[in-house]
């Protein structure tokens, strides 16, 4: 989670800028109560990953139900990693690199115990896609180019 924390977005690795994007993205708009799977299906179908979007959306929905607490995401146009976007990161980083065992006490603390396999799973599921996929995308996740 430390090398996430108070980042600048800039200086992360693309895959990751995505995530932070996506993750945000999907947050604004289920606050507006528009289809997060809607707002986000152009960025990941843009990356050859389509069929990752509802794992990537049962993870949020997870996190939003069962989560310990309110988790912060920042801003769409916020320049920095907030501390509960530096734990997301991290579970991804733990999906991309660790067993499933390490993966599960990572969602253990993000989520009540009921839906820990059920975060992993997705977290995994993404993130395997993820690695996968094309990186002929963009970070913004909407499938836009925005330079």
């Amino acid at each position: 989670m430390y090398r996430y924390l108070d980042r600048a977005i800039r200086r992360l690795d693309e895959p990751e800028q995505f995530l932070l994007v996506v993750m945000r993205t999907w947050v604004g708009a289920a606050r507006a109560g528009r289809c997060c799977c809607h707002a986000l299906h152009a960025g990941f179908a843009g990356r050859g990953i389509a069929e990752a979007l509802p794992d990537f959306n049962m993870m949020m929905v997870t996190l939003d139900q069962d989560g310990f607490g309110h988790i912060r995401f920042g801003a769409a146009g916020s320049a920095r990693v907030t501390d509960d976007e530096a734990r997301m990161l991290a579970l991804f980083a733990v999906a991309r690199e660790g067993p499933i065992a390490r993966l599960k006490r990572v969602a253990a603390g993000l989520v009540v115990e009921g839906a820990v396999a059920r975060l992993a799973q997705s977290a995994d599921f993404v993130a395997t896609a993820l690695g996968a996929g094309t990186t002929t995308g963009n970070a913004t996740g909407t499938g836009a180019d925005r330079s």
